[in-house]
């Protein structure tokens, strides 16, 4: 539910909200930062009651670093650093700010101990 809420406002302007003054690009890459970390953030919620194990929480927190500094910041360099064609930086935003990457965890957490247990 609240990954729907998130989605819903994924046009509101959360730099207005804390109160910073930005230009453009910078409120961009805020307000896009803390979408991103919102989304992972509600995801681990999801892998921590659906399994109920901290290692596995640990482990979407290195998916999480991982996708913050090699896609994020990546992300916002071709976006504002280069002329590539926007159909390619828009597939990458649907990639890193959308829960993509987290949510393949659960099923790959599943398999995992649908193994160990057999």
């Amino acid at each position: 539910m609240f990954l729907g809420i998130v989605f819903l406002g994924q046009r509101f302007n959360y730099s207005s909200f804390f109160g910073f003054s930005l230009s453009h690009q910078n409120e961009f890459i805020f307000n896009r930062s803390l979408r991103f970390l919102i989304n992972d953030n509600l995801v681990l919620l999801i892998i921590y009651a659906l399994f109920y194990e901290r290692k596995y929480v640990k482990f979407g927190l290195l998916v999480e670093g991982f996708g913050f500094f090699f896609l994020l910041i990546p992300y916002f360099l071709l976006r504002f650093y280069t002329d590539l064609d926007h159909m390619i930086i828009s597939f990458l935003h649907r990639l890193i700010i959308n829960p993509t990457l987290m949510l393949l965890i659960i099923p790959a957490i599943y398999l995992q101990k649908f193994k160990k247990e057999n």
